[in-house]
């Protein structure tokens, strides 16, 4: 008998104001442990679908269900208790804070000896971070601020990593970094959806592709095959 999915988002219609519909009506699965980019113009809905499955939009029509339960209308601390970490693409650590400090914050739902063995757990995946653990994260340059940001959604063990433009505003050499840091979760176990602006990169790793195009679901589709898709590339993908 085949896994049931991880994740499922049924006709799910949502926005930011009382008439604005930026999503309309879009369905979509991830099974355990895949991978999945989300890729699409500006404006498509990206970043607005993540931000409803993690709880900080409500959505107006539709459900989201995870492992069969659903998580829609529940506040975001729910969600994550649930196994869903968000890592928004802005204001996703603390600056004044010291790295140790910010994964701390990271596992906030975890007893104080477990916070403990994840942080030192983590350190010793991410070398860079345990070499600045006494820093303020407002010191690390713009990958390391992104890696820490990953570390801290890893301090819960999610079953589902949700990433928002990860790469947003790095150089090619972090991005590539960071995209390889990005493979070794999944590679791990962890099932992924993933907004990102570099498209192409984000299918490279990823398994699945969802394309989305004002605020409905466009293509979906094997990574590699959307990826050397001449028609997707050109309407989708800036090549």
């Amino acid at each position: 008998m085949p896994d049931a999915p991880l994740l499922q988002v049924e006709g799910v219609v949502g926005g930011y104001g009382a008439a604005d519909e930026i999503l309309k009506g879009i369905s979509a699965t991830l099974m355990p442990g895949r991978m999945a980019a989300i890729v699409g113009p500006n404006g498509a809905g990206k970043s607005t679908l993540l931000k409803a499955i993690a709880g900080l939009l409500k959505p107006k029509a539709g459900r989201i269900l995870l492992e069969g339960a659903p998580l829609t209308g529940l506040p975001p601390r729910a969600i994550a208790a649930r196994g869903v970490a968000f890592v928004p693409q802005e204001a996703n650590i603390f600056p004044s804070l010291t790295v140790r400090e910010n994964l701390e914050m990271g596992g906030y739902l975890e007893p104080r000896p477990r916070v403990v063995a994840k942080v030192e757990a983590l350190m010793a995946r991410f070398p860079v971070l345990a070499e600045k653990r006494r820093r303020a994260a407002r010191t690390l340059s713009g990958g390391q601020r992104q890696i820490l940001a990953m570390a801290m959604a890893l301090m819960v063990e999610p079953r589902l990593l949700l990433l928002d433009e990860p790469s947003a505003g790095l150089s090619p050499k972090a991005a590539e970094a960071l995209f390889d840091g990005i493979a070794a979760i999944h590679a791990e176990g962890t099932a992924i959806l993933m907004v990102e602006q570099n498209a192409l990169e984000a299918l490279s790793i990823a398994e699945e592709g969802i394309v989305l195009v004002d605020g409905r679901v466009a293509r979906t589709g094997a990574a590699a095959e959307l990826a050397g898709d001449a028609e997707v590339r050109r309407l989708f993908l800036g090549g």
